[in-house]
């Protein structure tokens, strides 16, 4: 197992999230996560509660939360998508952010923001459900010009 499985889990996540995409487009067997996928779930929350010193189930919640947002970027976002430089950059200030490891990464404001929006109902969007992705790509323009 990977001494660091945030970034396993995180590239197997969305290497599902292509293969996924890939067959809504153009069909064939329905992809499906990797064979190791529970031990690498396990491995991730352990290393994120020893990490930032949580509890096992605010672990689980962070890596949940880490996780969705990759998904929702590789969505939402077509420099994540098309652009493996800024990808690999975003997953990586994604991963310093999640474990406390790097809590003031440049994407910080797109990273609190995705937390706020995953503590709201859907009532409470008012047009702030899209915040994140506001903040992430403003993030990649900076980051592209700098």
């Amino acid at each position: 197992m990977d001494d660091e499985p945030h970034r396993a889990l995180a590239e197997a996540v969305l290497a599902e999230a292509r293969a996924r995409a890939e067959w809504l487009a153009d069909g064939g067997p329905v992809p499906s996560l990797p064979d190791r996928w529970s031990a690498l779930w396990r491995a991730t929350v352990h290393r994120q509660a020893d990490l930032a010193e949580q509890p096992d189930h605010e672990a689980e919640r962070a890596v949940q939360t880490m996780l969705g947002q990759l998904t929702s970027l590789y969505h939402d976002a077509p420099w994540f998508r098309d652009e493996p430089a800024l990808r690999d950059r975003a997953i990586a200030e994604t991963l310093l952010f999640t474990t406390g490891l790097g809590p003031a990464v440049p994407s910080r404001a797109a990273q609190v923001a995705w937390i706020r929006r995953e503590g709201m109902r859907p009532a409470d969007f008012g047009g702030d459900d899209r915040r994140w992705l506001d903040e992430w790509n403003a993030w990649a323009t900076h980051v592209r010009t700098s």
